[in-house]
């Protein structure tokens, strides 16, 4: 995927749309960070779609359905999904104590300041 600056696209915008939309996507940056993707529509429905099918799976695996009105409004992160969905596999819940403790008996790391 191509990175471009936001004054390039600017300037190519009507050369980037058609590009877009025959299949290419682009990262738009602002001071070398990424800030924004072009994509085609397409491109759009796709991820839409799939979006739309991990909703539904997290409700057919018992997702409380508040939660997820509350992700599709914006209100709560997508990855609150899958938040309780495991509490009932204690293979997992092991897992979780396993890497608290760990992260709790890890040294401090020194903070750069840049």
């Amino acid at each position: 995927m191509d990175s471009l600056s936001i004054g390039e696209v600017k300037s190519r915008f009507s050369e980037l749309v058609l590009r877009v939309s025959s299949g290419e996507r682009f990262i738009i940056r602002r001071r070398e960070k990424p800030l924004a993707v072009l994509i085609g529509t397409s491109e759009l429905e796709r991820l839409e779609r799939t979006a739309h099918l991990g909703y539904k799976l997290a409700f057919a695996l018992g997702q409380d359905a508040d939660l997820l009105e509350q992700i599709e409004a914006g209100e709560v992160h997508p990855i609150m999904a899958a938040f309780g969905l495991w509490q009932h596999e204690p293979d997992l819940a092991s897992l979780a104590d396993e890497i608290k403790a760990n992260r709790h008996n890890q040294p401090s790391r020194p903070i750069k300041i840049s």
